[in-house]
């Protein structure tokens, strides 16, 4: 239980250079004489090399064990996030942000496919509710003393601080997080190809909810503060707003709800969230007042807190130990897509509607009819 609880740790840290980040890089990023696209294209270079690294990430950690992996990304994410405090150029600004998503998308694969590897069979799903708890904490955590700590030193000493609790990570990886991958599923690594992984029916249906889920969630991020403006409304609603659906989504990861991880399959979890979420934007479209905004984010919290779990247990269950590590680098890298789609998508849908909630709405709900006729020919399939 103790090993647990400190991975759990583990993954606030390997989440938290990502929330902590929110509120400072756009600013960062104009102070260096960047227009607001250029900003924008800075933002979203952590996004996509996270992606590249999430692959590399699965793979190290197939091949070299999970603890290994982690401790080699620990490693260089104490170094890559200190160049940010001596960054004296918008191009090498990029160039940090770069490796510094690639850097932090190894983590991820490692950590969630070493949760699954010493987890129970039955109790996958608690676990992986556990580890939604834990990246929770560290949205909650993350922008609050990101925007705390540089307005009252500066933008780089919150890298000073990042750093200093990746050493603290880095520590813990060496001395209290054990292997839990074997020798045999290391040597036979490369018995599974990518590209069947990529294919694997089961798995997509975890590829899809994460990539949809993602699309909602960069959505959530670009529509909120126009949201809250279009309704004479002060921007720090707006926080306020996010916080109550983490909130909501922590309590159902946490309390006795989650036994319906266990209860319920987690396709049928998956497609009741994605249904959900879908009925959130739309009604972000038109709700009129301030108090209807919180709560459709009660109701967009219970979306996520359906989802997150499940496709995490998904990938578990139809992966084995040998290929789970590259299963999971795909599946964040549909993350790291999401993020990058969602905000694409929205900045197009609020040129069309003013708003972008109800065309990704509409986003959702035909996502949502994909994954069921994925889900749909694996039932036909089955024996």
């Amino acid at each position: 239980m103790k090993s647990k609880v400190i991975l759990y740790m583990v993954i606030v840290i390997c989440f938290l250079d990502l929330f902590i980040q929110l509120p400072i890089i756009t600013p960062f990023a104009l102070e260096l004489g960047a227009s607001e696209f250029m900003a924008g294209i800075v933002v979203a270079m952590y996004s996509l090399f996270n992606m590249v690294g999430n692959v590399a990430g699965g793979y190290f950690s197939d091949k070299f064990g999970r603890r290994n992996t982690l401790l080699f990304g620990m490693i260089m994410q104490v170094f890559f996030v200190l160049i940010y405090t001596t960054t004296p150029s918008l191009g090498i600004l990029l160039a940090v942000r770069a490796i510094h998503g690639f850097s932090s998308g190894l983590l991820t694969p490692a950590a969630f496919s070493l949760v699954a590897d010493i987890s129970r069979k039955s109790a996958i799903g608690k676990s992986m509710a556990l580890t939604g708890v834990a990246i929770g904490s560290a949205a909650i955590l993350g922008p609050a003393a990101g925007g705390i700590i540089s307005s009252t030193v500066s933008y780089e000493m919150v890298y000073y601080v990042l750093s200093g609790v990746y050493v603290f990570g880095t520590l813990l990886t060496l001395f209290s997080i054990k292997e839990s991958s074997t020798k045999e599923s290391r040597q036979s690594h490369m018995a599974t190809p990518f590209i069947e992984l990529l294919l694997r029916p089961a798995l997509n249906v975890a590829y899809i909810s994460s990539f949809t889920l993602m699309i909602a969630q960069g959505t959530l991020a670009f529509g909120l503060p126009i949201k809250t403006a279009s309704l004479n409304a002060d921007a720090s609603m707006t926080g306020m707003m996010l916080s109550v659906f983490g909130v909501t989504a922590i309590i159902v990861f946490a309390s006795p709800i989650n036994k319906i991880y266990s209860i319920y399959k987690s396709e049928s979890l998956v497609a009741a969230g994605i249904l959900v979420l879908s009925l959130s934007m739309i009604l972000l479209h038109f709700v009129p007042t301030i108090g209807t905004i919180f709560g459709v984010m009660v109701i967009y919290g219970l979306g996520f807190g359906l989802i997150f779990p499940s496709m995490n247990k998904i990938i578990a269950e139809h992966s084995a130990m040998n290929e789970r590590g590259k299963a999971n680098g795909i599946f964040y890298s549909y993350f790291s897509l999401g993020s990058v789609a969602g905000s694409i998508l929205a900045g197009y849908f609020a040129t069309v509607f003013s708003l972008p909630f109800l065309g990704i709405g509409i986003v959702t709900l035909v996502m949502l009819a994909v994954l069921m006729f994925i889900r749909y020919k694996l039932e036909m399939n089955r024996p």
